[in-house]
């Protein structure tokens, strides 16, 4: 039914919303066996399946009330923005851990499409439903406040992000 690159692509998308390894394995099985039960055209089961772990990653996070949910302006756009792809950057692991944990799980999943998946912003926006520049604004927030919440005098954060 799945490769093993599609589970694993699948689990990396649940650990990016989740950030804990048994709630990624957790929202995995779930899906995939909502997937079963409710048999599903299979061309596009690998997005039926993000989907169904998106849905059920925010449904815990509303009975927990773990999510901060943030009304965000249609017309919002950042002023100065300067995107740089994560490949041409070396990341300090322990720093991108630090990083990731300190993220909203929105946040994360924005990270996941654009860092993992490769998606462009236009694409992620697409992907998710969401305006263009609400996907550009969430970055442009993002981004300040790791600077300022990691910024210790040497520029290794304003290099990772």
């Amino acid at each position: 039914m799945f490769d093993k690159e599609t589970l694993q692509k699948l689990y990396r998308y649940s650990y990016s919303l989740s950030c804990n390894e048994a709630d990624a394995y957790d929202l995995l099985q779930d899906a995939i066996e909502k997937f079963i039960k409710t048999e599903v055209d299979t061309k596009n089961s690998t997005a039926y399946i993000k989907k169904v772990i998106y849905n059920s990653f925010v449904d815990d996070c509303r009975r927990k009330k773990i999510i901060d949910f943030e009304n965000i302006e249609e017309n919002e756009l950042p002023a100065d923005f300067d995107i740089q792809t994560l490949e041409t950057i070396q990341i300090n692991e322990n720093l991108a851990e630090q990083i990731m944990l300190s993220l909203e799980p929105d946040e994360r999943e924005i990270i996941y499409y654009w860092a993992i998946e490769g998606f462009s912003t236009s694409e992620i926006a697409e992907y998710l439903g969401k305006p263009k520049g609400t996907i550009l604004s969430k970055i442009y927030r993002m981004r300040h406040r790791l600077i300022e919440q990691f910024n210790d005098g040497s520029n290794e954060i304003l290099e990772v992000i």
